[in-house]
C-alpha cells in the first residue's frame, strides 16, 4: 500500500527539507516527492510504499507540528 502525505505551508526554502528529513531520519525511502509553489505557499506531496498505518499517523502528526506547516493530511 502507498501512503501519500499532503503538506501545505509557508513557501520557505527549508520547508521541503524539513518534511523529507522526518522520513530520512527513519531511513524511509520516498517513492515520489513533489513541491509546487503557489504565491507564498508550498504544496508538498510525498508518496511512500509499505509504511505501517501507525508510523504514517506518527509522521503525519510530526509534519503537522512543523513551524512552517499550515496543514498536513494523508491521501
Amino acid at each position: 500500500m502507498t501512503v501519500r502525505f499532503h503538506v501545505a505551508g509557508v513557501a520557505s526554502p527549508d520547508l521541503p527539507l524539513r518534511v523529507l528529513n522526518l522520513l530520512a531520519v527513519r531511513s524511509i525511502a520516498v517513492d515520489e516527492a513533489r513541491v509546487e509553489r503557489d504565491g507564498d505557499t508550498y504544496r508538498i506531496g510525498v508518496a511512500v510504499s509499505g509504511l505501517e498505518e501507525g508510523v504514517a499517523e506518527l509522521l503525519l502528526a510530526k509534519m503537522g507540528a512543523l513551524v512552517l506547516v499550515e496543514s498536513a493530511s494523508l491521501g
